[in-house]
């Protein structure tokens, strides 16, 4: 069905790019915001392309070494956050 919807020029070039950027149109991007907002399914047969919301390259990778900094970091606070209640 076809529709008339107004809604603000910001909001329509981020969503033009978003749709570009995915390889999809315009109106397959409402339609699924429109699925998600209302909890219905996606179609059978159509696939989500990944990142949904574009990061830099590499920037999702876990690698051992980021694993073992973030328990580092934690450890850290642990540790900060035991010192300051010990001292009130």
């Amino acid at each position: 069905m076809k529709t008339t919807v107004e809604i603000p020029d910001e909001l329509f070039r981020e969503a033009k790019a978003t749709a570009a950027r995915n390889g999809s149109k315009l109106k397959d991007l409402v339609a699924d915001g429109l699925r998600l907002v209302l909890g219905k399914a996606r179609p059978e047969g159509r696939q989500l392309r990944f990142p949904l919301i574009p990061g830099k390259p590499g920037a999702a990778r876990l690698t051992a070494a980021k694993v073992d900094e973030v328990e580092a970091a934690e450890a850290r606070e642990e540790d900060s956050r035991h010192a300051r209640s010990g001292r009130r």
